[in-house]
This record gives C-alpha cells, structure tokens and sequence, in this order.
C-alpha cells in the first residue's frame, strides 16, 4: 500500500530543534523578571503597585516586539534573506540577558527589556517565513505545529528551570544561563541552519496588496488570545501571597499552559489541515473563556495550574490554525504579511499584564479576567461572521 501523505522538510526539524535553547532562555526570563523586580529602586515607578509593575515589563517588551515585527518582515522580504535577521537578534537576547545581572535599577530594567523586544521582533517574522518555505499547503498545519511544539517546549521547560535555579541559587546565575542558552541558539542556526528564500514566480491568485479584512480578524483573535494566556504574569507576586506557595510551584502553574500546548500542537495542526482551520479557531477561543474567568477565582496553585493547563488546549487548537490559514492566505512575501499576525500576538503579550496589572491595582483582582473574558467572546463572534475556510483547505 503506497503512502501518499505529504512528507515535511527535514530541514524544518533542524531549524526547530536550533530554537529550542534561546526560547528555554526566553522562558526563563518571562516568568524570572516580574519577581526579580520586587523591591528593586525606582525613581519614574517608586509608588507604582508591585502587580503594575510586573505589567509594565511585561508589556514593554510585548509592544516593542509587536512594533517591530511588521518593520523587520517588511526588511527580510526585501532582501529575500532571512538568516542574517535572525543571528542579529540572537545576538542582541545574549547581549541584554547578561546585562539584566549586573542591573538592579527598576527604571532601567525595563528600558532593557524594550530594547530586547525589538531584537526578538528581528528573528520572528524571519523565522515564521524560513518555516513556510519549508512546508507545502498540504503540510502547513504540521510543520508549523512540529516547530511550534519544540518551541513551546523551550519556552515552557524554560519557567520550570529559571525558578529552581532562582529558588536554590540566584537571579544572576539565571540570567547568565539565559545567556549561554542564547549562545547555544546563536552557534546552532549559524552552522546548520540553512538561507531559504521566496519563490521567484509568484501566483496571481495568492498575491495580495495590504492587509485583507481576514487578516485582521485573525491578528485580533491571536491578540484576544495571548492577552488572556499572559494577563497572570502581571498577578504572579499576588498568586504568590495570595495562594501562600513558592516560586517553584508558580513556575510549574505557568508552563503547565506551555507543556500541555505542546502535546496538543501537532495533533492540533494535523487535525487543522483535515477539518479546516475555522473550526480549530472558534473551538479553541470558545474553551477560553471560561477558564479566563476562573483565574480570577483560583483558591490554590493546584486549581491554576489547572487552568493554565487547559489554556494549553485552547491556545494549540487557535495558534496553529490562525497562523496555517494567515499563510495559505498571504501567498508570497510571508515575512511581512503574516506579520501583521505575530505582532498581535506580541501585542497581546504587551496588553495582557499591563490590562491586568493596573485593573488589579487600582479596582479589583477579578475585574480584569471577566473583560478579558468579554473580549474573547467578541473576537469569536468575529470569527463566526468574518471568516472563510482557506482555499486550500481539505476541510472547508
């Protein structure tokens, strides 16, 4: 019996498994940095509440990367190369990682983190493209769930790693890991990470001036999405008091969403290509609503690492299919037109904690989790009315 199921890239695993160390780093640094900054001096944010300002770092570093991403897709389309944007951004996470261990001022801490943003924002309009080129349409939702999975997997093991070592060691000595992680990354895509490039003949049927209206109801459904996954980072000193557990069992509450997302993730692209990206999309903002309002709710760490556990179902069924149908969508230049789709999910990662952080400071803990929960409910309906399955889509 022949198989005629489409084979992916063996390229595509090297470029994944290249990213594994920097987002083990990445991860790290998420979950380490709204707790290193309890305490900290501050001259601009001495009477800001500890919850706003584990909002402000988060969303400084979300909204610089968002801002960039577009302007860097637009870079790499240009010049048909993708790699160079990715080792310059690399370099710049090492740089910043080691500079956060010898910085004990709040102020400049988060002119640090907008810096990093921006060299993140390099490397992922790039990396997305590099994927895609590696993939056919028949695959997409698989290949860009493989490499998502050993992504997360990075991200997820990465909060894990920095509070044990922040438990039993220091911040310092996580941040220079983060930075040897970085290193790592850095010399791995350098060696064994080849350029790839856009197609020279482009498909009139699939080449698009700016940004169609699907566009834009995709980058609000991913924006809706990561707000409601990331607004904890900006609670994660309130849970610590609140819940009275230690930063181990607060690292284990926020990868239990990465490291349930990746168990899901390629079943979930698999499943995209098959029965169509829409359904995917409206099944995965629909579990997320309630389990936003329980966050607001939780009595112990086991009951929000429960939550967050199922925020990795929500988010594997949406991120895959938004990201699979943007490109069966865009056509050429990938870089910058999916773009638009990475910066709201860097957007949301900015708007989540700073939502959350000064709802929670300044009115009440569960106020921002039910409006949270509102606007995923309007970016469903959204869905619902404004999107059509892709062209190229088996199950449409």
């Amino acid at each position: 019996m022949s198989n005629d199921r489409p084979e992916l890239d063996s390229a595509l695993y090297i470029l994944s498994a290249s990213k594994l160390a920097k987002d083990i780093g990445t991860g790290m640094l998420a979950f380490l940095l709204p707790l290193y900054i309890v305490g900290m001096d501050s001259s601009l944010f001495a009477q800001t509440p500890v919850v706003v300002k584990a909002g402000i770092i988060a969303t400084v570093f979300g909204l610089s990367n968002a801002i960039s991403q577009p302007l860097f897709g637009r870079l790499c389309d240009s010049a048909n190369r993708r790699k160079p944007f990715i080792i310059v951004g690399t370099t710049g996470f090492v740089l910043i990682s080691l500079i956060y261990a010898n910085t004990d001022n709040f102020d400049h801490l988060v002119f640090l983190r907008l810096l990093q943003g921006i060299t993140v924002g390099a490397t992922v309009p790039a990396i997305v493209a590099m994927v895609t080129h590696m993939s056919t349409s028949g695959t997409r939702g698989t290949a860009i769930g493989v490499y998502s999975t050993l992504r997360g997997f990075g991200f997820g093991l990465g909060s894990i790693i920095g509070g044990v070592i922040a438990t039993y060691h220091s911040f310092v000595i996580a941040f220079y890991i983060c930075a040897l992680l970085g290193i790592t990354s850095l010399v791995l895509i350098s060696l064994f990470v080849a350029e790839t490039h856009d197609s020279v003949q482009r498909d009139k049927n699939t080449s698009y001036t700016g940004y169609r209206p699907e566009f834009v109801i995709l980058s609000i459904a991913m924006f809706m999405m990561m707000a409601g996954i990331m607004i904890i980072f900006a609670f994660l000193p309130e849970y610590e008091q609140r819940l009275n557990t230690g930063k181990i069992y607060l690292s284990v509450a926020v990868s239990a969403y990465i490291l349930v997302r990746i168990l899901f993730q390629t079943p979930m692209g698999m499943l995209s290509d098959r029965i169509g990206r829409k359904k995917m999309i409206v099944l995965g903002l629909f579990l997320n609503i309630p389990v936003v309002i329980g966050l607001g709710h939780v009595e112990s760490v086991g009951q929000l690492i429960f939550l967050r556990a199922f925020q990795g179902i929500s988010m594997a069924a949406v991120e895959i299919s938004v990201m699979a149908l943007a490109v069966d969508l865009a056509g050429y230049s990938v870089g910058s037109r999916v773009s638009l789709i990475t910066a709201s999910q860097a957007a949301g990662m900015a708007f989540g904690p700073l939502f959350g952080g000064l709802l929670a400071g300044y009115v009440s803990f569960e106020l921002p989790f039910y409006l949270c929960a509102l606007l995923l409910g309007i970016a469903l309906i959204l869905v619902i009315e404004g999107i059509k399955e892709s062209p190229y889509d088996k199950g449409g």
